[in-house]
């Protein structure tokens, strides 16, 4: 079978939304999406974290097909080094995945190195932890302290940002977030200005907060291009038309931040 290179054209990145399955009908059909290999992990997992499990890949793998042109089971992953999942047999489809309780996301773009993150905001037993691990020396020194509220959005805002571009970078949770430094605020949406990001001084960095909804955060980071945002939605096991076209919301368009 040829294979159709589509998706995303250049200059945008599109983010597909698909929440956890509640149904066993809505279950099995990311179940057949998966290959036999995800199947077996799916069953090794911990009861309570095979529905996210199972429509997170399966939208990875559904997605990722509509982009090609194939089969959902013909699609070929290999994994950097921190696990970044990469395209065989396409390198310029770069491919994002990130989940968190109740909801997945999967960016994907053909511009540059590109990483998606959601966090769910939750109440944090010791927020100066979590400081020490997101934020600099320079940015702790000036953290406004009535920006965190009580579910500390400023401090979960900063961290998705950071995470994405990492995860854009290929190291994800393996990198330094204190390396990062960006100024989103405390808001749900709009572009972000990348200030510093490790080993990357050259690169045209578009980073956006993608409003998923009012309890979680969510960004994205694009390498080279992204400058329009699409945001769309999947239910769980849903397989995109041939283009990957069912719109969401519509597009973001991505203000470029004026240089540092």
């Amino acid at each position: 079978m040829s294979e159709v290179r589509r998706g995303p054209p250049r200059g945008e990145v599109h983010v597909w939304a698909v929440r956890e399955p509640e149904t066993e009908a809505a279950l099995e059909r990311c179940l057949e999406v998966l290959t036999p290999r995800e199947r077996d992990r799916w069953r090794h997992l911990v009861p309570s974290e095979r529905a996210l499990y199972a429509a997170a890949h399966a939208a990875l793998r559904a997605v990722t097909a509509a982009c090609r042109g194939l089969p959902p089971g013909d699609v070929a992953f290999r994994r950097g080094t921190f696990g970044k999942p990469y395209v065989a047999g396409d390198p310029g489809l770069r491919v994002s995945l990130s989940h968190t309780r109740g909801l997945a996301l999967v960016a994907v773009s053909r511009d540059g190195p590109t990483g998606v993150d959601v966090e769910r905001l939750v109440p944090l037993r010791d927020p100066s932890a979590l400081r020490r691990q997101v934020l600099s020396a320079w940015e702790a020194e000036r953290w406004p302290p009535g920006r965190e509220g009580p579910l500390h959005e400023g401090l979960f805002t900063h961290w998705t940002c950071k995470e994405a571009v990492l995860k854009a970078l290929g190291t994800g949770l393996a990198g330094d977030l204190t390396a990062v430094r960006v100024t989103p605020g405390a808001r749900r949406d709009g572009p972000v200005p990348v200030h510093h990001a490790p080993g990357s001084a050259r690169r045209r960095w578009r980073l956006r907060l993608v409003d998923v909804g009012p309890e979680f955060r969510a960004a994205v980071a694009v390498a080279g291009g992204g400058d329009v945002v699409r945001l769309r939605r999947l239910e769980p096991g849903e397989r995109p038309g041939p283009a990957g076209a069912r719109a969401g919301p519509g597009a973001c368009p991505v203000n470029r931040p004026r240089p540092t």
